[in-house]
């Protein structure tokens, strides 16, 4: 994959390029938000590592403006490590994975090589689900005709779902991946958050119940 690389830390960028190279991948490090937007708009990667500690423009600053612009790249943001909002707000803002700082060279390959396998396509600016869509721009979720209102918390645990459907996701996952702080969540507030989206949604189900595990989201029989 074409990948970009934006990192202020010289030491790491360069292992990363490195690593990446020898992956077969083709990476470009740069070491700043306002470059690291130029470079995006101007070729079309398949994926940028994005560091959320870029100094003047952050991590999260950048992402906002990418997908402003309609630049629909995956992004893997790198975050420090336990930084359970920095996860939860990069999601948000539309990113498609995270990983903690420092991390094993080993697990970025893996990371980027999961995305590559989950993204095989053109990464999309609109998730779709039967006659479900959710529009990663602009935020408006419809289902068939009618646009429907969802409150900030229920947009970003059906956009987790609608990302990977057919995977089942565990409570806790749903807990970190939504919610920002632990003592915010517990598995009995997700059980009523997905009560909520599948009211919202309507019928037929979309959002199914996998006993003993969690949730997944498919289409219907």
């Amino acid at each position: 994959m074409r990948i970009l690389v934006v990192d202020d830390e010289v030491r790491i960028n360069r292992h990363v390029f490195s690593a990446l190279t020898e992956a077969g991948h083709e990476p470009v490090a740069v070491h700043d938000g306002e470059t690291a937007i130029g470079m995006a708009e101007e070729t079309a990667f398949d994926l940028i590592l994005l560091d959320v500690g870029l100094p003047g423009m952050s991590g999260f600053d950048v992402l906002k403006v990418l997908r402003k612009r309609h630049i629909s790249s995956r992004v893997l943001m790198l975050t420090a490590r336990g930084e359970v909002t920095d996860r939860v707000t990069g999601l948000e803002l539309g990113a498609d994975d995270y990983l903690a700082k420092p991390f094993a060279m080993q697990e970025l390959i893996a990371r980027v090589r999961a995305l590559s396998r989950r993204f095989a396509e053109e990464p999309a600016v609109e998730l779709k689900l039967a006659d479900l869509t959710l529009n990663l721009v602009d935020h408006i979720v419809r289902r068939g005709p009618n646009q429907l209102e969802l409150s900030a918390r229920e947009l970003t645990l059906l956009r987790v779902l609608m990302r990977e459907p057919g995977r089942t996701f565990t409570r806790t996952e749903l807990c970190e991946r939504v919610w920002e702080r632990e003592h915010e969540y517990d598995t009995k507030l997700v059980e009523v958050f997905v009560g909520r989206l599948r009211k919202k949604l309507g019928d037929p189900q979309l959002i199914h119940t996998v006993r003993h595990v969690g949730y997944t989201m498919r289409e219907p029989v």
